[in-house]
């Protein structure tokens, strides 16, 4: 059932293939979480196997010239901002409300630290245009990862899902912006996600109206069985996404220690 759509760009190179899993589809939240979901959310089956070879060519392209909004990337950053990032430390944190003030007390290397991203995401956008956008905190051993606040006080996960970062239809969310997600913490995450642009998928979806708003749902409700890609992302690893433009999640499930990831948003189009 997979169909050729978004494509991975792999600059880590040696044992790539080992960091992808597929599954057989989605389940609703509601009949297998304990976490408490939005109403009619999906997550994915845990039945992950190893992609084959047909699969791989279907996900996989060594065309760097392919558009950023048709495109996600995976490689290391470099390693002299590993290096500043250790500075940090990080893994002193005992709780999440920590990590906050740890960053405010570490003023010199904060300033080091953005001044060499600076340098390094000018190597990734070609005109160049971006922004920090903010550091998530995650708990660990999480099914998935992204949450909203209701009324400011209560927490739901959304599930799968598309950023809304500027109002756009299924077929013109491929004119937003795209993100860089870096892995600062000590062990891996992974992006669960759909290799379909959101006009694909709007063309797969029948007999109903489709909007931003309810195009996961729908989708989902009508092709179940979709297969969903595991991306590991390890620590000091970074992704490029049109999150926009596609369905997915991230997921700490399995591990131990806080989730930590630098996230810029802006046009990255050299992978």
């Amino acid at each position: 059932m997979l169909k050729k759509g978004i494509l991975l760009v792999n600059r880590i190179e040696e044992n790539f293939r080992n960091q992808l899993l597929i599954n057989s589809g989605v389940q609703r939240s509601c009949e297998v979480s304990d976490l408490n979901y939005l109403k009619n959310s999906f997550i994915p089956k845990k039945d992950w196997r190893p992609i084959t070879d047909s699969e791989f060519k279907k996900l996989v392209t060594n065309n760097f010239s392919n558009p950023f909004h048709k495109t996600i990337a995976i490689g290391n950053i470099p390693k002299d901002i590993v290096s500043t990032i250790h500075k940090l430390e990080l893994s002193n944190c005992k709780s999440l409300f920590d990590i906050d003030s740890t960053l405010r007390s570490k003023e010199k290397s904060i300033t080091e630290l953005n001044n060499k991203l600076e340098i390094f995401l000018g190597t990734k956008s070609s005109i160049p245009k971006f922004r920090f956008h903010r550091i998530t905190k995650g708990q660990p051993n999480h099914e998935t990862t992204t949450f909203h606040f209701i009324n400011k006080e209560f927490v739901r996960y959304t599930g799968l899902h598309i950023d809304e970062s500027r109002i756009f239809t299924p077929y013109s969310a491929y004119k937003s912006d795209n993100r860089i997600s870096i892995n600062i913490s000590e062990e891996s995450r992974y992006l669960f996600y759909v290799n379909l642009s959101l006009r694909q998928i709007s063309n797969l979806i029948k007999n109903t109206e489709i909007t931003a708003s309810n195009i996961v749902e729908k989708f989902f409700e009508q092709n179940p069985n979709y297969p969903i890609i595991r991306l590991e992302i390890k620590p000091y690893q970074y992704y490029i996404a049109p999150t926009d433009n596609f369905i997915h999640d991230g997921s700490t499930l399995g591990n131990e220690k806080h989730d930590i990831t630098i996230v810029y948003t802006g046009i990255f189009d050299k992978y």
